[in-house]
C-alpha cells in the first residue's frame, strides 16, 4: 500500500506543461486475457482516438501522444507486466519522462484518454471501495489468516493444530491465542457397560460428539482470535474459506456481531495446501460474483427512485445532471459508447454542442461515456457497472441516481 501511496503522491506533483498525458484503464479478467484479446482491445481504443490525436495541434505535442501510444502497447506486450492483476492503469508521458502503472483488482471499464493531468480517480475509488479483505481459513488441524486490499494479499499468520495450543492470538506455541484455554484432544469416552454387551451405536454415537464439540470449539477458537486480530488491524469486508460440506458456516453462531456484518461469502480451500495466489484468485471471484447479483438491486432501486424524482434514465439527462453536480451514483453498461462534445474549460461533455460558459467552444470527442465517469469520480459519486446484457436494456444509455429532487 505503500508504494501505491507514492506511485499516486508522483503522478497527483507531475506537471507536464504544454504537453499531455497519457491514460489507461485495462480490464485483464481471465476471458480478456485468452489469446491476448487484451491487446486488440488497446488498439481499438487507439483507433478511436485517432481524430483527437490529428486535433492535438502542436507536432511535438502529437509526437509525445503517438510515442506513449506506442510505449504503452509495448508494456502490455509483455505477459510478466500483467501477472497478478486483473486490471491495470497505465500513465505516461513521453516528453517529460512519465511512465507508471498500477496494478488493480478490476476497472470500471476500458478507456484510453489524452489529458493535461494523469486521471487518478478511478484508483482512488476502486481503494475505497474495494477496502481491506480479511480470508480466514479453517479446518480442523489447519488455521490461516490473510490481509488483503488492491495491492494485492499478505499472509499474516498460519498455525497447525489448534486443539493442542494455548493462546492469545493467532501463534502457534501457546500464550498468544486468546480463547483457547486448556488443552484440546481427540478421546473416547470409556464405556459402562456389562463385559458381554457391545454397545457399537452408543460409542460410534460418543466418537461423532466429540467430534462436533471439538470442531465447535475450533470455530469458536478461530472466531475469537480474528475479533482480536479486527481490533489490531481493522478491515472492510471477511471471507472465510475451508470445507464448506463440513459445517464451515457453523461459523456464524461464533462471529462477534462486527464481523457477522462484514462478512461477505465462503470460498472452498484446503488451509494446508492454498497458495496467497490461489486465495487471491477465489476471493475476487467471489466479489465478482457478488457484484454481478447486485445489479439486480441497482436496477430496482433506479426504477423506485424514478418515480421518486431521485433518479434519472438517459444519457442527455445524466450529462445535465453532472453539470449541475447533482449525480450520487452513476450506472452505466459496460460497453456503452456514445459520441459528443466536450467543452474543454469546463471539462463538461454533452451530447450537442452547447458549452455554459459563452467563450468556450465545444470539441467532438468520441467518446462522452470516458468523460462522464471521470467527472463523476471528481464529483465523488460512486459507479456502478452493469454488465449483465438483459439488465443493460433496461439503462437508456446512462442512469444516475441523484443528491437532491428536482
Amino acid at each position: 500500500m505503500a508504494n501505491l501511496r507514492e506511485t499516486l503522491e508522483r503522478l497527483a506533483s507531475f506537471r507536464p506543461d504544454k504537453y499531455y498525458v497519457t491514460t489507461l484503464y485495462l480490464r485483464l479478467m481471465p476471458e480478456d486475457r485468452q489469446d491476448n484479446k487484451y491487446l486488440l482491445t488497446y488498439k481499438d481504443l487507439v483507433k478511436k482516438k485517432e481524430e483527437e490525436l490529428k486535433r492535438a495541434g502542436d507536432k511535438d505535442v502529437v509526437a509525445s501522444l503517438r510515442e506513449d501510444v506506442k510505449r504503452i502497447q509495448d508494456f502490455l506486450s509483455e505477459p510478466k507486466n500483467l501477472e497478478n492483476c486483473r486490471g491495470i492503469a497505465v500513465f505516461s508521458c513521453a516528453a517529460k519522462g512519465l511512465f507508471e502503472y498500477v496494478k488493480l483488482p478490476y476497472v470500471y471499464r476500458n478507456r484510453l484518454m489524452f489529458s493535461p493531468d494523469p486521471l487518478v480517480r478511478e484508483i482512488a475509488a476502486i481503494d475505497e471501495e474495494f477496502g481491506r479483505v480479511a480470508v480466514l481459513l479453517v479446518d480442523r488441524k489447519h488455521i490461516r489468516y490473510f490481509l488483503m486490499d488492491i495491492t494485492g494479499i499478505e499472509e499474516k499468520l498460519d498455525f497447525l493444530e489448534p486443539m493442542t495450543t494455548r493462546a492469545h492470538r493467532f501463534h502457534s506455541g501457546g500464550a498468544l491465542l486468546k480463547g483457547a484455554e486448556g488443552t484440546f484432544q481427540y478421546r473416547m469416552p470409556a464405556r459402562g457397560a456389562a463385559p458381554n454387551v457391545v454397545q457399537h451405536g452408543m460409542g460410534e454415537w460418543r466418537f461423532h460428539s466429540r467430534l462436533r464439540e471439538e470442531w465447535h470449539r475450533i470455530l469458536k477458537l478461530a472466531s475469537g482470535a480474528l475479533f482480536e486480530e479486527w481490533k489490531r488491524v481493522y478491515f472492510d469486508k471477511l471471507v472465510i474459506g475451508g470445507f464448506i460440506e463440513e459445517g464451515l458456516r457453523e461459523i456464524e453462531n461464533f462471529l462477534h456481531p462486527y464481523l457477522k456484518e462484514r462478512l461477505v461469502g465462503y470460498i472452498e480451500a484446503t488451509p494446508e495446501e492454498i497458495k496467497p495466489h490461489q486465495v487471491w484468485e477465489k476471493v475476487l471471484d467471489l466479489l465478482w460474483k457478488k457484484d454481478r447479483e447486485q445489479e439486480k438491486e441497482v436496477i430496482a432501486e433506479l426504477n423506485e427512485l424514478i418515480g421518486r424524482g431521485l433518479a434519472v434514465n438517459g444519457t442527455s439527462k445524466v450529462l445535465e445532471m453532472l453539470a449541475i453536480g447533482n449525480v450520487r451514483t452513476l450506472i452505466l453498461p459496460e460497453d456503452f459508447e456514445k459520441p459528443g462534445y466536450l467543452c474543454p474549460k469546463s471539462h463538461l461533455a454533452f451530447l450537442k454542442p452547447e458549452c455554459p460558459l459563452p467563450d468556450e467552444e465545444a470539441v467532438p470527442i468520441s467518446d462522452v461515456v470516458d468523460e462522464a465517469l471521470e467527472e463523476a469520480l471528481d464529483q465523488k459519486a460512486t459507479v456502478e457497472v452493469i454488465i449483465d446484457k438483459e439488465l443493460q436494456k433496461k439503462v437508456d444509455g446512462l442512469a444516475a441516481f441523484l443528491r437532491f429532487r428536482l
